[in-house]
């Protein structure tokens, strides 16, 4: 088995068989190369005494993402529940407090005091953001407007706008349009937008190496189709584990993420009818692919 299996694949199964050759009965779930199975192993017992070995194999692998898929619905369904109750106790009192906060800005002539009332509403701004990440949680579908939009122009739009935050770090925003024409897809302005700005801060903060500072957003029209945009960094990668868990809600690879921003762009993709994958090298970078298709399906908006 070491001759064609990853040795940690390898060493599982060997340890089974040397229980089924005991004389055990052994089940197990194994995978390889992105196929799950179900392994049974019977041995054959004569005089007390093993001689054979049965093993049966079935795929689940169509069950098994099934069952992942229906844990993840339940995992989002009980974020939502939650995300609403949160974002409406919090509200009101943030409201409020931000605008207390604002009036003492106002009203003093003391540096110190300003100086602190900033970071004040700094903060009061990061709890609001993470108050809106809960709505859009809970109410996904909420305030979506679907529109024709020159997918090229929005694009562009936020290069430019994210330039002077990567500018900030020595960092170079590469625009890269594989197309002449204008293509017009059916969205959401306002939530693509959301999605690419969320993307390029990951790979904006994952630049660090000055060796490295280049981030290329590529845009290229799938057959007329779809469109495909990628945002390609040269950062510090994302191990193999990890990227398992990027969309999970609460994962967060960041000091002071709230692990519910991948989670938010990819429901966002997939209800415009897209498909959002990372892949990325641990020290060599990453590259985020979201395709987009042209026409708006509206039945696969997810509640």
């Amino acid at each position: 088995m070491h001759d064609f299996l990853p040795e940690s694949h390898a060493d599982e199964k060997q340890f089974y068989y040397e229980k089924a050759w005991n004389g055990s009965i052994i089940n197990y779930e194994g995978n390889l190369n992105g196929f799950y199975y179900l392994t049974s192993l019977t041995p054959v017992i004569i005089n007390s005494r093993v001689i054979e070995v049965n093993g049966t194999a079935i795929e689940i692998t169509e069950h098994r993402k099934n069952t992942l898929k229906i844990q993840e619905l339940e995992k989002l369904s009980l974020i939502g529940e939650l995300a609403a109750g949160v974002a409406h106790e919090i509200r009101n009192p943030l409201t409020c407090v931000t605008g207390f906060a604002q009036m003492i800005k106002e009203l003093s002539s003391d540096k110190t005091i300003d100086s602190y009332m900033d970071i004040v509403l700094r903060e009061l701004n990061r709890i609001n953001a993470i108050v809106n990440e809960f709505i859009f949680i809970a109410k996904p579908k909420e305030n979506m407007k679907i529109r024709e939009v020159d997918i090229k122009a929005l694009v562009s739009h936020v290069v430019e706008f994210m330039k002077p935050q990567a500018t900030l770090k020595g960092i170079h925003l590469i625009k890269s349009i594989h197309f002449d024409q204008t293509f017009t897809i059916q969205c959401d302005p306002n939530q693509i937008t959301q999605v690419l700005m969320n993307l390029i801060q990951n790979a904006i903060e994952a630049t660090t190496d000055p060796a490295t500072q280049e981030i290329v957003i590529s845009l290229k029209n799938m057959h007329g189709e779809s469109v495909s945009i990628e945002i390609i960094d040269k950062g510090s990668g994302i191990s193999q584990e990890r990227q398992k868990r990027l969309f999970e809600p609460f994962y967060t690879t960041k000091e002071k993420g709230t692990g519910l921003g991948l989670m938010m762009c990819r429901r966002i993709i997939e209800n415009h009818s897209g498909t959002i994958e990372i892949n990325s090298q641990l020290g060599e970078g990453t590259t985020v692919i979201i395709n987009l298709p042209k026409a708006f399906n509206h039945h696969q908006i997810q509640g």
